[in-house]
Formats: C-alpha cells, structure tokens, sequence
C-alpha cells in the first residue's frame, strides 16, 4: 500500500469521525509537539471536535508553539478515532496510552526504524529527518496546510534534524523546509526560538550540569547527570534538560554523548546522542529504548552509579563494535 493510499484512508476516517483525539510521546521534543499541533490546528479549521494529549505538562519553551496551551493531560477518552504521531511504540504514549487504546479507530505516524506498529493504519517513513515531514505530507494531501500550521511543522523538522546539522538531514529535509517557508512565516525567528531561546533557570541548569562533566574510555564518552537536587536548586523539571547534552556531542573526542536525568528515585531518564560510526540506538536498546542512529533514549531503574556503569559499559562495546 502507497502512503497516498494510507492518507487517503486516515481521510476518510478523519472525515467520519467526530470525535478525534492526536496524542504525542510522553517528554516531547519540539517535533512531537509540532506534530501533535499542526494536525490538532488543521482540523480544528475543519470543523472537527479535536483535542491534543499528552502525558507530561509540556515545558515553557514550548510557549512559542502556536496553541500550545491546548495540549492536555489524558483525562476524558472516549473518541472516534485516534492519532499518535512520533511514538515508536504504544508505551511512549505514557499514561495516555489507555486513552490512545479506547478510541473506535486508531492511526500511528512515525519516523523511527524501531517503530512497532500499534494502530488499524500506521504510516512509518524512516527516511524522514522528523515526523512532522510526514504530518506535512498527510495535510498538504488533505489540503489543510496554512501559515500557523506550516510554522509548526517547520519547528519540529528543525528540531529533529539538528537545524540541518544532524546526519539525518537529506536533500527532501531542506526541500520540505523551503516549501513550508513559503507559506510566509518568520523562518530566523523561529528557530531562535526553537534553539536559542532560554530561561534563567535553564541556564543555571546547564551549568550545573556541565560543570560536573565527565569524560572517559580516552575522552571519547561524555557524561553529564542531572539530579534531582539540581532540578530543586534550580526551579527546572527533566523536561528542561532538553538539548544540553549536545554540548558533549560537539566535543571533537566524544564519540557518545550521555545525559542521564533523575525522573524519581531510582528511575533515571537517558539520552544518548553518538557521531557516526556508532549507533545510538544499539545502545539504548541493551536498555528496551530506541530512537535513530545518532539520537535514542531510553530509561533505567536502579542506583545511579549502578546505572552509570552500565551505560558506559554498554557505550564502550558499542564504540568497539562500531569498528568492526
């Protein structure tokens, strides 16, 4: 089946229902939220009954995204049809996924190669930089694209590619930005929102953070760890953490980038981001997470120094292989 095919269907359905629920990954990033909102805003213009869900409060630098404040905790969850975008499996919904599971009909929309389908249609192009390239392609098919939601959808394209930096970035990548730029929004203005921008308190964070940097197997593995004790001397959540690791990945001797976040005690959230040839993924997997090749989380559960080792340990086989 084609994905025009796969679009017309999601169509057909959006089209009977009138109830629609979009539902995003628990912590979202700027191209789970830009997903989630851009389908959420175009069919509200059409007239649907739409409500945009996700399990975690979403953190202030998502203030600029346009309808942000509509995004809400799962509470209510009868509807007729549902929509996941930017979820690998039905367990990065969170809590939401009860509300995900209990609709008529559900539709999944996702990017990652370890992407385990989960819905009655599920649309998964890995060769996309960011689902939001895939939301785009779905609305201009539905012809429901206008400037507020191109802008969206150019958020978490450049969120997800790096701002172009990021080796998953292609040809279709800057093409897809430029078609979306043509819809007239501030495209410079947006993306210091998206990856400038910062609070105080966040600042404080990363130095925090930084400050406690350390570096091993020969200065190729950066680790930086934040406790709970720094969310507290700082006003900030784990969902402000956020990009910081990418400060290690651009250390020309790091090969693997690990940010490791206290959620609560014993369960620690866990980024990871590597320089090819090494693979990301293959290290949150040892761990049951996923992501891309350079980029992938996942969580652990123990004592940190626990939790510590063994992500190194992983990081460090994954570095040896990686030469092979």
């Amino acid at each position: 089946m084609t994905m025009n095919e796969d679009f017309q269907k999601i169509k057909d359905a959006i089209d009977g229902a009138n109830e629609v629920s979009v539902f995003c990954h628990t912590n979202p990033d700027g191209d789970a939220i830009g997903s989630l909102l851009a389908i959420f805003t175009a069919l509200k213009r059409l007239g649907k009954n739409v409500r945009a869900i996700c399990d975690t409060p979403l953190a202030d630098r998502f203030d600029c995204f346009f309808n942000h404040e509509c995004v809400e905790l799962p509470t209510k969850c009868a509807s007729d049809l549902a929509i996941a975008v930017d979820c690998a499996a039905i367990d990065r919904l969170g809590l939401a996924s009860k509300c995900y599971l209990s609709a008529k009909y559900r539709v999944a929309i996702d990017h990652h190669e370890s992407f385990v389908p989960f819905g009655q249609i599920n649309v998964l192009d890995a060769h996309s930089a960011s689902c939001s390239e895939i939301v785009f392609k779905l609305l201009k098919y539905m012809d429901c694209v206008d400037k507020d939601v191109a802008k969206l959808l150019f958020s978490g394209l450049v969120t997800d590619s790096g701002c172009f930096q990021f080796s998953n970035t292609t040809k279709l990548t800057h093409m897809t930005a430029c078609e979306l730029m043509d819809f007239g929004f501030d495209a410079a203005d947006t993306i210091f929102n998206v990856f400038r921008a910062t609070e105080m308190n966040r600042f404080h964070l990363k130095v925090r953070a930084l400050n406690k940097a350390k570096f091993c197997f020969e200065e190729q593995i950066g680790l930086i760890v934040f406790e709970r004790g720094d969310f507290e001397a700082t006003n900030t959540t784990p969902n402000d953490t956020e990009g910081i690791i990418n400060e290690l990945i651009d250390i020309n001797s790091v090969k693997v980038a690990i940010a490791i976040a206290e959620v609560k005690e014993h369960s620690f959230k866990v980024s990871i981001r590597t320089k090819d040839p090494v693979n990301a993924r293959a290290i949150a997997g040892a761990f049951g997470g996923g992501g891309h090749f350079n980029a992938a989380g996942c969580r652990v559960s123990g004592f940190l120094q626990d939790v510590v080792d063994k992500l190194l340990r992983e990081a460090e086989l994954t570095i040896e292989e990686s030469k092979r």
